[in-house]
């Protein structure tokens, strides 16, 4: 049938009153039947379907979208057996924990506690043991509640496909062309758009990019990719090489704007996620962006960014949120999202018409692996889906690691440290390492490839150091422009180790620091040192905290509610540097340091303690 394009099964309860086996087998047959009719319903397409755009007939193209219900209890007028109602709760726990995204628990809608393993429906629901007119309702209203976000029945509205939570409804990694990897909205290039240029080094990304001009180059999808007045998750790694004007990395249009622009803000220099409130000269333009000089140019960068729908009467809704690296930048809120179904999404620039040949906005850089996703993600999993490209953290790796026995090499093999000046591998070491490298005091440092951690966010930093002279000097920082993001540094005055951190990228900039006591840190003595941070979020608890252990004992605290942060900048050990480019340390280490881990998350004291 054309035009179809939500399917609601709700099926299972008859079959188990059927069955006079045990109830495992009972659940399994029906859970089995569930499995296949879902599997053989989401991969049909109905490329058949019609509808209408603006008084012309459309042909689309895209899969149903399929929910599944739970079972609810049985009735007095159809009563189960003991087997066939532990059956119906294996069933409905069995599709709440495969099809999470998809189910419409009709049970917990009608049963007496609202849980889905009640075995009762409540009383105001039935009508001499059988269900009510109130019963059918509730379940309706449960459907149309679930599905407020995820499913428009509209008359001049095209909806893209919806699929489960685990998987995008689209993805293109841009390394040789422009190909879903679904298979059915491939993207067209247009004018100076190179695919299979150098990707981002990171262990969850394409080895290759597209790369565009910034002038004449964008790629197009065939047809719209995100409903943008639904739920939405998109995620990319981009890297801009210039900021000479507005540049979109990734946008899908109206005729008079965008529904969405992700791109660099170059007034802030930083990235941002952008949203219309009208299509015409009156729109205000919501937008969810991270600090001033966080975007640097010529990194790659992962960008995750949300909407939530708005639902009337509650606030949490029309919500939009930006992630770099993991880290939650910034929100904004939008309660009249704009869409134009007609329009597709653009990569490398933006367009107000599906026939344009030359984009707007247009992105001097490159993208890659692009992910678009039918609802909006929830904070830990959208930090746990950006790999920090620095660190080379993923989900199977909590942490790097830089041994620094005999060379600078990372467990995450994607950011090794180059040594620089005077710099001496396989030295003395603490027990229990198998070695250590040695600064001069003067040239030596070591500098990673790019940068280690993401200061704005949740971090540890833990090492062995060993000072060979009571000088003021830094054993490991990252820097920005003008200070460090952090030290962790030896105080001369109190003759005591510190970790310190930075509250603007100029003169003004305080420097809150954790220090131990004074004359607590001797020289010539391997001491384990862990620098932790805690990121401001408002309403938590010990927000913007800094903690500084010494041989696993607390020693001082601060707090910095404005850290900084330059993704331009390595993380360097055996003294700073204010320059990607820099050849030479500031606050040269007179001494040596072993076993530098780096944690995109704030340890715990006993996690702490187990590391010392």
């Amino acid at each position: 049938q054309g035009n179809v394009r939500t399917v609601l099964v709700s099926t299972g309860a008859t079959d188990l009153l059927n069955c006079t086996s045990d109830a495992n087998t009972c659940a399994t047959k029906v859970e089995n039947g569930l499995a296949a009719l879902n599997s053989e319903l989401t991969s049909y397409y109905t490329d058949d379907g019609q509808t209408f755009l603006n008084g012309a007939r459309v042909t689309q193209s895209s899969n149903l979208t399929v929910y599944l219900t739970t079972i609810p209890p049985f009735t007095a007028a159809h009563p189960g057996t003991a087997a066939q109602e532990t059956a119906r709760e294996q069933v409905n726990g069995y599709l709440l924990d495969n099809y999470p995204m998809q189910v419409i628990d009709f049970a917990a809608a009608v049963s007496t506690d609202g849980t889905s393993t009640s075995s009762t429906v409540k009383a105001a629901d039935l009508a001499g043991g059988n269900p009510s007119d109130t019963y059918y309702a509730d379940l309706a209203g449960l459907y149309l509640y679930d599905t407020n976000t995820d499913v428009v029945i509209a008359p001049n509205l095209i909806v893209p496909e919806a699929t489960g939570s685990d998987t995008p409804d689209n993805t293109w990694d841009l390394a040789a062309d422009g190909t879903d990897a679904r298979g059915d909205n491939p993207l067209t290039a247009v004018g100076g758009a190179t695919f299979n240029t150098a990707g981002p080094d990171a262990v969850n990304a394409p080895a290759a990019a597209t790369s565009f001009d910034g002038s004449t180059g964008f790629l197009e999808s065939d047809h719209t990719a995100v409903n943008t007045l639904a739920d939405y998750t998109i995620s990319a790694w981009v890297k801009l090489d210039s900021a000479t004007g507005p540049a979109t990395a990734l946008c899908e249009g109206t005729s008079q704007h965008q529904a969405f622009y992700l791109g660099y803000d170059r007034s802030n220099q930083g990235w941002m996620f952008q949203t219309t409130t009208t299509n015409d000269d009156s729109a205000d333009f919501p937008t969810a962006e991270g600090d001033a000089g966080t975007g640097a140019l010529g990194t790659w960068t992962h960008l995750l960014v949300t909407y939530t729908a708005p639902v009337d009467g509650d606030d949490t809704t029309g919500v939009m949120s930006i992630y770099q690296n993991g880290t939650l930048m910034g929100t904004a809120t939008n309660p009249t999202p704009q869409y134009d179904s007609s329009m597709p999404l653009t990569i490398g620039g933006c367009v107000n018409t599906p026939d344009a040949t030359s984009p707007y906005n247009a992105f001097p850089g490159s993208v890659s692996d692009v992910q678009v996703y039918p609802y909006a993600m929830a904070a830990s999993e959208a930090s746990a889906d950006s790999v920090v490209v620095p660190s080379g953290w993923d989900n199977g790796m909590p942490e790097d690691e830089w041994r620094l026995a005999s060379d600078g090499t990372d467990t995450a093999s994607l950011n090794a440290l180059t040594p620089s000046g005077s710099v001496s591998f396989n030295s003395d070491a603490p027990s229990k390492l198998s070695g250590s490298t040695a600064f001069d005091g003067s040239t030596g440092f070591l500098k990673s490839k790019q940068s280690g951690v993401n200061t704005l966010g949740d971090y540890t930093v833990s090492a062995w150091v060993k000072i060979n002279s009571a000088l003021g000097t830094t054993a490991i920082c990252q820097g920005t422009t003008q200070h460090q993001a952090f030290y962790l540094s030896y105080d001369k005055p109190s003759a005591a180790w510190m970790f310190q951190t930075t509250t603007t990228n100029d003169e003004n900039t305080d420097f809150p620091t954790a220090e131990g006591d004074p004359n607590s840190a001797p020289t010539g003595t391997w001491t384990h040192l862990v620098a932790a941070y805690r990121a401001p979020v408002p309403g938590q608890t010990n927000a913007g905290s800094m903690a500084l252990y010494q041989n696993g004992t607390l020693m001082g605290t601060a707090t910095n509610l404005s850290p900084q942060y330059d993704s331009s900048m390595p993380l360097t050990i055996g003294g700073c540097v204010n320059s990607a480019s820099a050849t030479t340390p500031y606050m040269a280490f007179p001494g040596s340091v072993a076993d530098v881990h780096v944690y995109p998350r704030t340890l715990s004291a006993t996690e702490v303690s187990a590391l010392n």
